[in-house]
């Protein structure tokens, strides 16, 4: 039920990091997904790929 309520009316989003990091991180409040903001700003599913994308970019930006 949870998932055919955010298909008709969209996802809930929250941030779930930092409020200062440059790298955003959201989750859905009804489904409980994990999304993130790729390279052109588009919202996507925080997958394996994205995860260790951010992980590296915040490692990076970490050490400068």
């Amino acid at each position: 039920m949870k998932e055919l309520n955010c298909k008709l009316f969209g996802h809930s989003l929250v941030k779930t990091n930092l409020p200062f990091a440059k790298i955003k991180e959201y989750k859905c409040t009804c489904c409980k997904k994990q999304f993130t903001k790729d390279g052109y700003g588009e919202i996507v599913v925080l997958d394996s790929y994205w995860r260790q994308n951010n992980e590296n970019l915040r490692a990076s930006l970490s050490s400068k």
